[in-house]
C-alpha cells in the first residue's frame, strides 16, 4: 500500500472497532497497515464503549438492528433509467443548505494525530437506514456518543455540524479517527431528494477541504488522497469493515468518482469566492472570551484569502485581550485582531468576545489627586486596564 503522504478527507458510515488484531485486519491484511499506522493506534482514537467492553463493531447500537432509530434497512435494488445526478443538479440549479451548528458539549474532545485543527482529509459516510431522519440520527448519537460520533450530518435540505472539525471523532476505526473529518449522509426516498442531498454533501465536503487548505484528491482507488469513502478506509487503512457509501450511491445510478467530480467543481468555484475585506482599521479596546466553543483564532479574518488557523479561542479564556484592529468582511462578520502581553495573536469573530472597555466609555473629569509616599511602587497605565504590555 502506498503511504498516505497527502492530506485526506473521509465520509463514511459509523463503525466501532476494538483493539483485537483480528478485527483490525478482517478486511485489511497486516501487510496493508504501514509503520506509521501501527504507531498511531493510541486508545484515544478507539470509542470509549469499545475500550470499556460495552460495545463492539457488531454490537454497538448503530446499524446492527438493536435500535429502531438507526436500524439498518436493506438497500432497494438499483433502478435503471435514473438521470445523471450531477447533470440533474446543474440543470435544476439547486442551491445549497446553510451550515448549521448544533455543537454537543458532552462529546469528548481530542486532537488529530498531527494536532489541533490539522485533519488530513474527510471520510464520506451514509447512515444505512432508509427511514431515519437527520434529527433522529443526531438525537440518538447525542446520547450514545461513547460508541461513536461524527462531525456533521447532511440530508436533502440541511447541513448540521455537531462537533468542531478542529477535533477528531469516533466514526471509522482508530486509524481514520486519528486523521479525518467525518460526515454522515442521511438516506433519501426519491431521486430528487437524493440529488439535493448529494448537492449539499459535495458542497460541504468542498467547504471543509477549502477551509483546511486541502486539495481535492480521491483516495477511493489507491488509498492516497484527501477524499475517502468508508469503503476505502476498510481496504487501505483497516480498523473497520464497512463499505459505504458505495452500494447506496449505486442504488441511484451514482458512484464515488461522480461524487468526487462534483466536489471538485464546487471546490474550484470557492477558490475565486474568498470573502473580501470591506474595511480594516486600528482601534483600542479590551475584551474577554465569551464563547470559546466553536470559535478559533486565525492569521487573517477567516474565509479571506490566506487565512490560517492559529489556536482554539479557548486558549485565551480568562485573559484580557487587547483589541488592536477591527475588520469587516463581505460576509457581514466583524473581526477583531488582538494581542496578549504585547504579542499579536490573531483574528477572532467579535461575537465570541465580551468587550468591557473602549475609549468611548471614558468621561472627562477635573480634579486633583496626590501620590502618597507609601504608594510609590504603584504603577500608572496609559489605559484603565491592567495589561503587561
Amino acid at each position: 500500500m502506498k503511504k498516505l503522504v497527502k492530506s485526506a478527507v473521509v465520509f463514511a458510515s459509523l463503525v466501532f472497532i476494538g483493539t483485537s488484531a483480528t478485527m483490525i485486519t478482517e478486511k485489511a491484511s497486516a501487510a496493508s497497515i504501514d509503520p506509521v499506522q501501527k504507531a498511531d493506534g493510541q486508545a484515544t482514537y478507539i470509542p470509549k464503549g469499545v475500550r470499556d467492553g460495552t460495545a463492539t463493531e457488531e454490537h454497538d447500537g448503530f446499524e446492527d438492528g438493536t435500535n429502531s432509530v438507526l436500524q439498518q434497512v436493506p438497500l432497494l435494488r438499483a433502478t435503471t433509467g435514473y438521470p445523471d445526478v450531477n447533470a440533474y443538479i446543474k440543470s435544476n440549479k439547486f442551491s445549497t443548505a446553510k451550515i448549521e451548528k448544533q455543537l454537543k458539549s458532552q462529546f469528548p474532545k481530542f486532537n488529530y494525530r498531527n494536532g489541533y485543527g490539522k485533519p488530513e482529509g474527510i471520510v464520506i459516510h451514509e447512515t444505512a437506514n432508509n427511514s431515519s431522519t437527520i434529527t433522529g440520527e443526531i438525537n440518538y448519537m447525542s446520547t450514545n456518543y461513547n460508541n461513536a460520533f461524527v462531525h456533521a450530518f447532511v440530508d436533502k435540505s440541511r447541513i448540521i455540524q455537531i462537533h468542531p472539525t478542529e477535533n477528531g471523532v469516533w466514526g471509522a476505526g482508530q486509524y481514520a479517527n486519528a486523521r479525518f473529518i467525518q460526515v454522515e449522509l442521511v438516506r433519501s426516498k426519491t431521486f430528487d431528494e437524493f440529488a439535493r442531498s448529494i448537492n449539499n454533501y459535495a458542497y460541504y465536503a468542498a467547504y471543509l477541504l477549502d477551509q483546511y487548505n486541502l486539495p481535492v484528491d480521491s483516495a477511493h482507488s489507491d488509498g492516497k488522497g484527501t477524499v475517502w469513502s468508508h469503503d476505502a478506509v476498510t481496504r487501505y487503512l483497516g480498523g473497520t469493515t464497512h463499505t459505504d457509501p458505495v452500494a447506496y450511491f449505486n442504488q441511484w445510478g451514482y458512484n464515488f468518482n461522480n461524487f468526487v467530480s462534483l466536489i471538485n467543481e464546487k471546490y474550484k468555484a470557492m477558490q475565486v469566492n474568498y470573502e473580501k475585506i470591506e474595511y480594516d482599521k486600528a482601534i483600542t479596546a479590551y475584551s474577554r472570551v465569551k464563547t470559546a466553543t466553536g470559535n478559533s483564532v486565525w492569521t487573517k479574518p477567516n474565509k479571506t484569502e490566506g487565512a490560517k488557523l492559529v489556536n482554539p479561542l479557548s486558549s485565551y479564556s480568562g485573559k484580557n485581550l487587547r483589541i488592536i484592529r477591527e475588520a469587516k468582511t463581505s460576509g457581514g462578520t466583524i473581526w477583531y485582531q488582538f494581542s496578549v502581553g504585547g504579542k499579536t495573536i490573531g483574528w477572532v469573530d467579535s461575537k465570541a468576545l465580551n468587550t468591557f472597555y473602549t475609549p468611548s466609555m471614558e468621561k472627562t473629569i477635573t480634579g486633583t489627586r496626590y501620590v502618597l509616599p507609601s504608594k510609590q511602587t504603584v504603577h500608572y497605565y496609559g489605559l484603565p486596564v491592567e495589561d503587561s504590555a
